[in-house]
């Protein structure tokens, strides 16, 4: 085991096989459905290889953000982060041209062209480094369009739930989870945190996901997609 980790291998060995068998169907989705998808993909991808519990401190799919000597689980090879789950629907996304940099602001690549526009540097590392735009929790609380916040112990309310879908996340500076569809219905997932987690591994619904988050404190619900569904 080492400080690097080793995502993009598992990028290259692993998932581009099997995203390459079905990228003609996915290529024809919408920017929502191609998030979705690819969120779903990831989520059960890495519990198959890694296990229930595929949290790496400083993990994300392109290995943008290494080394990481210290932090949890920072010896293992592969893993993400709750930050480098969720960006990760939209790192591949951008990485097969499903969607561009310019409307995928949650990947590595539309954090760069956001910096660049918005003259903004790239600190998101170990005391205030480069991390090669790897998106940090701190940036997302701030990135993109708030469609509502939760203040502590607040319950969300049906037509709240009624505005999430897929690619939406959901958190706060220090954890952040996205918000995917499954048989027709909001879940949330995470990678690390308390929700899913406690669930053993298996997403909570998002009413039932956002009032556990909520209850520690408050949330923002933030998207970045331009065509919402």
């Amino acid at each position: 085991m080492s400080d690097k980790t080793k995502n993009k291998i598992f990028l290259e060995k692993v998932i581009a096989p099997l995203i390459n068998l079905h990228l003609a169907k996915i290529s024809q989705m919408s920017q929502a459905e191609i998030i979705n998808y690819l969120t779903l993909f990831g989520f059960e991808i890495y519990q198959r290889y890694i296990g229930k519990d595929f949290y790496r401190w400083g993990g994300d799919i392109l290995d943008l953000d290494d080394p990481q000597e210290r932090g949890a689980r920072s010896k293992f090879s592969f893993g993400l982060d709750c930050s480098g789950f969720i960006a990760s629907p939209y790192e591949l996304a951008v990485y097969y041209g499903l969607i561009s940099d310019n409307e995928a602001l949650f990947s590595s690549k539309g954090y760069q062209k956001y910096c660049q526009a918005n003259k903004k540097q790239d600190i998101g590392g170990r005391e205030g480094s480069s991390n090669n735009f790897r998106l940090d929790t701190q940036e997302l609380a701030e990135l993109g369009r708030e469609l509502f916040r939760l203040e502590k112990k607040q319950i969300p309310t049906e037509q709240q739930i009624k505005l999430l879908q897929p690619g939406d996340i959901v958190g706060r500076s220090g954890h952040f989870g996205i918000i995917a569809e499954l048989n027709g219905e909001t879940y949330y997932f995470e990678s690390g945190g308390w929700v899913v987690p406690e669930n053993d591994g298996i997403p909570v619904k998002a009413f039932d996901a956002l009032k556990i988050f909520a209850s520690t404190g408050s949330i923002s619900v933030r998207g970045c997609l331009e065509n919402r569904n």
